[in-house]
């Protein structure tokens, strides 16, 4: 019987039990606690030295207990730019995150309907939270746009600069996530969030 393979990437992809050198190394570092590595990582296989950075620097901001801002805030900002971005991979994962921070499933997937259907400014009461969103929406989608008004607003709605640095780099950080899973064509793979 022949096994058929799952389609990672529109890319060349090396499996894992083939990986040798810096490649091995960039896997074994990133490498979920059940030994195997995420769709995501293996569809960078053609780019090995970029792997490893790359997952610091997403662990850096959403896993980092210095963040001020709550951690199902960080997920839902990540979620609306993989959705701004039409990035199914990054929305699913990151959606479902925010589901489990928020601790209310049903509220969660009502928020995450209202940010796929831009109806969300009529269901989010929150000031803090329609700040951030409205601010991810406009660095994401017209980002030559964004001035000192709108660092303002986040401050007026209780951000401190440090948190208003996180979403910033939140936003930037999914913007290129979104584009570098849709650009090589990043399947998901079996499990879906944490």
């Amino acid at each position: 019987m022949v096994r058929e393979e799952k389609l990672v990437a529109w890319v060349q992809v090396t499996p894992q039990a083939e990986a040798q050198g810096d490649l091995k190394d960039a896997y074994d570092a990133v490498k979920g606690s059940d030994g195997r590595v995420e769709n995501l990582y293996l569809a960078m296989s053609q780019t090995p030295k970029v792997i490893k950075p790359a997952d610091d620097h997403y662990l850096a901001l959403l896993h980092n207990p210095d963040n001020p801002l709550t951690p199902w805030l960080s997920e839902l900002v990540s979620t609306y730019v993989a959705i701004l971005c039409d990035c199914d991979y990054a929305s699913a994962n990151h959606g479902k995150n925010y589901c489990t921070y928020l601790g209310d499933s049903a509220r969660g997937e009502q928020v995450l309907a209202a940010l796929r259907a831009e109806t969300w400014e009529q269901s989010i009461d929150d000031p803090a939270v329609r700040a951030a969103l409205q601010y991810t929406r406009k660095l994401s989608l017209t980002p030559g746009q964004v001035n000192a008004d709108d660092i303002a607003d986040l401050r007026r709605a209780g951000y401190c600069d440090k948190g208003i640095s996180y979403i910033v780099q939140l936003v930037s950080s999914f913007a290129y996530w979104a584009r570098m899973i849709n650009g090589l064509g990043t399947q998901l793979g079996d499990k879906i969030g944490l």
